[in-house]
């Protein structure tokens, strides 16, 4: 028998997993019938794969509650797009390499009308690539100032609020770093200068127009290499106290009590903290090019992550390729400009279909408050540079009117590489996690491809 014919139907939407093999509890999967069992060949339906992945994040010690959100697809040791709940224990392996990774968008007094020139559009393209660095590698750090030993100090322990930002714009002013003697690892220390830096892979900067024509931008980026040489020193030194072979991440998990879990969450926190000012820093950048080659203002409206590990009532919850959803009234909220609406939710899909601005039903309770990060990838790098051809995915942006700082459209990063957005955010509404708020089209995406 198939695992998915093992599944319980909850609700539209919901479905749950009884619990089979080394489960400690039941994990709750938040998926349409179209996005499990697949509709013809443009969506094939959740990989099976996948369950081996759910089965693992429910097994690990200390698991209380697991989710998994509709964008959900095969990672490494849980399925990206999971949520995992523990008592008194750290799983890395729910963090993942990018430690903190998340989303900024902008808002500006801008219209559709005012960014139809596409020669303008260019013009910003070209001035937020001088301003900010883009792409991978140690090559591209030149471009950014140098960061003294006190002032990167004060960011990877405090976060936004180092940088005099934070409260109304920032999901958290800063992650706190329990014990300030802990020692930054060389290789993470030599990363700092990619502070202000965009990444590469699926890290971009885009411009985008709502329904209303009110044009946004939005951003996705992460800690850089500072976060992913901290998360490969615990996934290799977890997996030897733990008596693992080698490459086995996947199964690492920390005593928060113990000597290394500690270690471990400090830095943790450093690398969330290096990512909210990474992203605050880019987005003041780009709202500087903004104002310089269009006019009117542009802000920051709201900075989240969906890559981190967080204390909420009492236990660890690991939001992995997910997106904290707290709703209206949520005690976390109180005292803050959201305590009335519940706090944005920022949402990319791909930079042909566009992105999404959410705000968190009640119901968001059931998912551990959490929603997808995005669409979800329906096809690996590796088989989108095979399947895919270069001519007519450059015709559909060019056609689309989307604008490049590339010369051609990164085929691993097109349209066709995600699943649909519109019925990834049609469950999160079935399911009433969230409802959405905006649509948002791409005019211009800037990508960190080399």
């Amino acid at each position: 028998m198939s695992w998915k014919q093992r599944l319980e139907k909850a609700a539209e939407g919901h479905y749950v997993l009884p619990k089979t093999k080394t489960m400690k509890v039941d994990a709750d999967l938040f998926l349409s019938d179209k996005l499990l069992w697949g509709e013809g060949p443009e969506l094939p339906g959740l990989e099976d794969t996948v369950f081996d992945q759910v089965v693992n994040a429910a097994s690990f010690p200390g698991v209380t509650r697991v989710a998994v959100t509709p964008d959900c697809h095969v990672g490494y040791g849980v399925p990206i797009g999971t949520v995992v709940e523990t008592d008194g224990i750290l799983l890395p392996t729910a963090a993942g390499y990018d430690i903190g990774c998340g989303m900024v968008q902008l808002q500006t007094t801008l219209t559709a009308e005012d960014v139809a020139d596409p020669a303008k559009r260019r013009e910003w393209i070209n001035e937020v690539t001088r301003r900010i660095a883009v792409g991978v590698g140690a090559s591209r750090v030149q471009k950014q100032r140098r960061v003294s030993d006190k002032a990167f100090a004060d960011v990877v322990r405090h976060g936004a609020k180092a940088l005099g930002r934070g409260s109304a714009v920032t999901e958290r002013d800063f992650v706190p770093v329990e014990d300030d003697r802990v020692d930054i690892p060389d290789r993470a220390y030599e990363k700092r200068g990619q502070l202000g830096s965009l990444g590469g892979g699926n890290h971009f900067t885009e411009m985008q127009v709502d329904e209303d024509d009110r044009v946004w931008v939005m951003l996705h980026t992460g800690s850089r290499g500072f976060g992913w040489n901290i998360a490969k020193h615990f996934f290799v030194a977890g997996a030897a106290q733990l008596g693992l072979k080698s490459r086995s991440e996947d199964f690492v998990w920390l005593d928060a009590d113990s000597p290394m879990g500690r270690q471990y969450w400090n830095l943790h926190n450093m690398a969330a903290n290096f990512a909210v000012a990474n992203r605050l820093i880019i987005g003041e950048a780009v709202c500087a090019a903004l104002e310089e080659v269009f006019g009117g203002t542009a802000s920051i409206y709201y900075e989240i992550s969906h890559n981190l590990i967080q204390k909420e009532a009492g236990k660890f919850v690991a939001r992995k390729g997910a997106t904290r959803a707290f709703p209206a009234g949520h005690p976390a909220l109180k005292r803050t400009p959201w305590e009335d609406s519940g706090h944005p939710i920022l949402i990319p899909g791909s930079m042909e279909t566009g992105s999404a601005i959410l705000f968190a039903e009640e119901g968001a309770a059931k998912s551990i408050y959490s929603v997808n990060h995005g669409s979800g990838r329906r096809l690996s790098r590796g088989e989108a540079r095979r399947v895919l051809q270069q001519g007519p995915t450059d015709e559909r942006m060019a056609q689309a009117g989307i604008l490049l700082n590339t010369r051609h459209t990164p085929l691993d990063e097109s349209g066709p590489c995600y699943k649909n957005l519109d019925d990834v955010l049609e469950t999160v509404e079935m399911a009433k996690l969230a409802r959405v708020a905006r649509r948002l089209k791409p005019v211009a995406c800037i990508k960190g491809a080399d």
